[in-house]
């Protein structure tokens, strides 16, 4: 990708943002100090143009974003997602053994327990 000199010199900005946080989301104001005022709006023009390259994200006024393109860009190595291996079935706890089922006795039975 070709990029103006302008947005090497804010990827620049935006890697020792990154460096310093290990964030993706970065205040502008962070960004923004550290323009010259005499080249603020070539620096503003060149980040326009991250955007269009969807390098950045723009999320409003305050804050943006570097993407998974933009942080390729900055010379960030992506972790390769890891592969979900499922896990094996918690061993059930076997059910504890049923009582042992009593005699039935008739009523009479009942009413004379133990005597024969």
């Amino acid at each position: 990708m070709e990029f103006t000199p302008g947005e090497k010199a804010v990827l620049s900005q935006i890697r020792v943002l990154y460096a310093a946080s290990s964030r993706t989301e970065q205040q502008m104001k962070a960004l923004t100090m550290q323009w010259a005022p005499n080249h603020f709006e070539s620096y503003r023009t060149a980040f326009g143009g991250l955007i269009e390259k969807r390098l950045i994200d723009d999320l409003g006024s305050q804050i943006f974003r570097i993407t998974d393109a933009g942080l390729r860009a900055i010379g960030v190595t992506l972790p390769r997602p890891q592969p979900v291996v499922p896990r094996a079935a918690a061993a059930r706890p076997e059910p504890l053994p049923a009582p042992a089922p009593r005699a039935r006795r008739g009523l009479l039975g009942r009413f004379f327990r133990g005597r024969a």
